[in-house]
């Protein structure tokens, strides 16, 4: 059997963020069955700072919904967090939401595609 091709994507770059952020589609319509999506955070601020990371997937690349499933465990401080899950629309992409008081996390979000 030969393997499966992956396709990869750092869907947010490393920056500091201090509000909610999505990536774009991270894999061409319908390629995408099952995501890997990784979390580094280097550097976390504020008062009870929180971030949290998951898959969101669209039949039609404008409505989005959460990915069951698809949720990192929740970072308060520097780390890496992992998250696999399937998905079933066409379009896939990584929604980071952040809150705390002046919250600010340094970190970026990267995703492996095994497509269809």
């Amino acid at each position: 059997m030969a393997p499966r091709p992956v396709l990869a994507d750092l869907a947010l770059a490393p920056a500091a963020r201090t509000a909610s952020a999505s990536s774009g589609p991270i894999a061409a319509a319908g390629q995408a069955t099952t995501v890997l999506l990784g979390v580094h955070c280097t550097a976390a601020s504020g008062t009870t700072p929180t971030l949290d990371v998951a898959l969101e997937e669209s039949a039609d690349g404008a409505s989005w919904t959460a990915v069951t499933g698809s949720a990192a465990a929740q970072l308060t401080a520097a780390g890496n967090r992992v998250a696999f899950a399937a998905v079933t629309k066409n379009y896939v992409r990584v929604a980071a939401t952040i809150g705390g008081t002046t919250p600010s996390f340094t970190f970026s979000a990267a995703v492996h595609v095994l497509p269809n």
